[in-house]
């Protein structure tokens, strides 16, 4: 069976093939045309002027210059300084529209990348380390731009000035000409040899990129468990390895493109050797038909000749990389793990808070891997405005029930449904503005308070989020601390976990939506906060569908039923004392766990 994610370390059979990406790579440059095109037509113009230089050049050594006329050398430089401005003013044209489109494809593919990120299941997260999906985002997408701006496009003007250089040889020499020709199988033959090398290096060097990565983000967000205890030195040792396994790819990519390099330019050497002994003879013939204004144009056009086949071999490069990262990248935005979205059938005039909160899971089946079911018919009907709280040991499926209600995952066999209505059918902003959920670990990005209650909804006013606050007892915390535009720290560092837990309970009340979910919510709370915040639980909950996943007592007593879970079905429901009475599971489980003292805790995780 493929794990989650795999495809995006393999690569589909089409895009094995440079063709293959290249075309794929169409649909995100076509947007950009214009640039590319006006790029694309300027560079034979540019290889033209190129190529009329060393021709003015004959003309000078073989004119002027042999006849010993400076006048006649006057309107030669003053053309050839014409060349030179208009090959330098176009390239500066050729080169900024190329740059521009460039930097157009990585905007939208970065774009891409992301939006399709956002839309993956919380099982491909799962799979993945951050750092190696932070790599897709930044590094592969930026190689895949440079890989337009200086590989692709300026590799087509090497070829495009190679051939006429070609014709030219052909023109001015024949016999010449076929000499530097001689050179060429091996030249092809060594280029591709080290071309095929350099690939192979590029895609090992962006793994290496992603797993550094990987490493360094987990080691950062970790840092506070390395410091206390005291394992700096091994994570320096560690990190040290995998930086050091980069920088050994990285040198055996340079090696092989300074060999490359330096295999060219030694060809040239001996090539334009070979012109020089071979052109002896018709030059000191003074009926020979070589002059020597034509063969300082030859060896200038040879120069020419292999400059071009040495910026090839530097622009390959920059186009092997460019594809190795194209792979990765296409290997994600082809991930299939996602959750997909419903057309909104709803009447738009209905607000999200009117949902009438009617939950039903019908024989749902669900399982994490192949032959591991979590959840094996899980039935259970929640009625609107009723409160109802999961209880069971580790791996009774209450937290994995949770996720499948705003489908974080999909359920495999079954069906949940609101209002009666499958949760597949519903839109996804739709349904998760409906299912307000309270989780265990609590997320805060780096801000205001505003921005971290709102989460950008423009529909949410400064005065609901203070409603918000109000409700969940965090008003007095956030006036304390300078009000809504007081910042936060990266995940809410400068907060305890308990005000971390108010601050996103006020963000589900925010959003005001008709089913309240409480998965573990008070279990970072302390004795004080908790105090508060199961006021404000008991408040919320009035008028609301609530599912509650709790280990304190103090939070099942609140609710009107208790549904005991076991191996991922319905063992028993009722009330505390219906279930008290009965003496099968939950009584167990009492008597284990909560019989201790009223805060005791059950000791049980999704």
């Amino acid at each position: 069976m493929r794990t989650p994610g795999s495809r995006s370390e393999g690569v589909r059979d089409w895009q094995t093939t440079d063709w293959g990406l290249l075309r794929r790579l169409t649909g995100f440059a076509w947007p950009h045309r214009r640039s590319l095109a006006v790029s694309l037509c300027l560079l034979p113009v540019v290889s033209g002027f190129q190529l009329v230089q060393p021709y003015l050049l004959k003309l000078a050594i073989d004119g002027p210059i042999a006849e010993r006329d400076p006048a006649g050398l006057v309107p030669i430089a003053a053309l050839l300084m014409v060349v030179l401005l208009c090959e330098y003013g176009l390239q500066f044209v050729q080169a900024l529209a190329s740059h521009v489109a460039g930097q157009g494809i990585v905007h939208d593919l970065r774009v891409a990348v992301h939006g399709h990120m956002l839309r993956l299941n919380d099982r491909y997260f799962r799979s993945q380390p951050a750092g190696r999906l932070l790599t897709r985002c930044t590094s592969d997408v930026e190689g895949i731009g440079e890989m337009f701006a200086a590989g692709f496009l300026t590799l087509f003007a090497d070829v495009v000035l190679l051939v006429g250089i070609c014709v030219a040889l052909v023109l001015l020499n024949p016999h010449l000409a076929l000499v530097t020709f001689v050179t060429l199988p091996i030249l092809v033959g060594g280029s591709q040899w080290f071309q095929s090398r350099l690939r192979a290096t590029y895609r090992e060097l962006r793994r290496r990129v992603a797993m550094l990565n990987s490493y360094l983000a987990e080691r950062i967000s970790g840092i506070a468990v390395i410091q206390l205890f005291a394992r700096e030195a091994r994570s320096y040792s560690e990190f040290e390895k995998h930086s050091r396994r980069l920088m050994d790819e990285n040198f055996r990519s340079i090696r092989l493109d300074a060999t490359l390099f330096a295999f060219v330019d030694s060809m040239a050497h001996v090539v334009t050797a070979l012109l020089l002994w071979v052109s002896v003879g018709p030059i000191l013939d003074p009926d020979g038909a070589l002059t020597l204004g034509a063969l300082v144009a030859f060896l200038d056009y040879v120069s020419r000749f292999f400059r071009p086949i040495r910026d090839m071999s530097q622009k390959v490069a920059t186009l092997q990389s460019g594809l190795a990262s194209s792979e990765r990248v296409f290997a994600l935005l082809d991930e299939d793990s996602v959750v997909s979205e419903a057309e909104e059938q709803l009447a738009t005039s209905v607000g999200f808070h009117e949902s009438k909160g009617l939950i039903e899971f019908d024989s749902v089946g669900f399982e994490y891997a192949e032959g591991e079911p979590v959840l094996r018919g899980l039935s259970l009907a929640v009625r609107p405005a009723e409160s109802v709280a999961l209880l069971g040991v580790t791996g009774a499926g209450k937290t994995t029930a949770l996720r499948l209600l705003n489908r974080l995952y999909d359920v495999q066999s079954g069906s949940v449904r609101i209002d009666g209505r499958d949760v597949r059918e519903w839109s996804l902003s739709r349904l998760r503005k409906t299912v307000g959920i309270v989780p265990q670990d609590v997320f805060l990005f780096m801000g205001s308070f505003r921005d971290n209650v709102t989460l950008g909804e423009p529909d949410l006013s400064d005065a609901d989020v203070w409603r918000a606050l109000e409700a969940v007892g965090a008003a007095d915390l956030v006036r304390s601390m300078g009000g809504l535009d007081a910042s936060l720290g990266e995940r809410g560092e400068n907060l305890s976990s308990g005000e971390r837990q108010l601050i996103a309970f006020a963000r589900v009340m925010a959003y005001d939506p008709a089913i309240l979910i409480l998965d573990e919510a008070t279990s970072s709370l302390d004795t004080f906060s908790e105090e508060r915040v199961q006021a404000a639980i008991a408040t919320a909950m009035v008028g609301r569908t609530s599912i509650v996943v709790a280990h304190r007592l103090s939070t099942i007593h609140a609710v009107d039923r208790i549904a005991v879970l076991q191996s991922g079905v319905v063992a028993e429901e009722g009330s505390h004392r219906e279930l008290l009475t009965r003496g099968g599971l939950y009584r167990r489980l009492y008597d284990s766990y909560f019989k201790l003292s009223p805060g005791a805790e059950v000791r049980t995780q999704a």
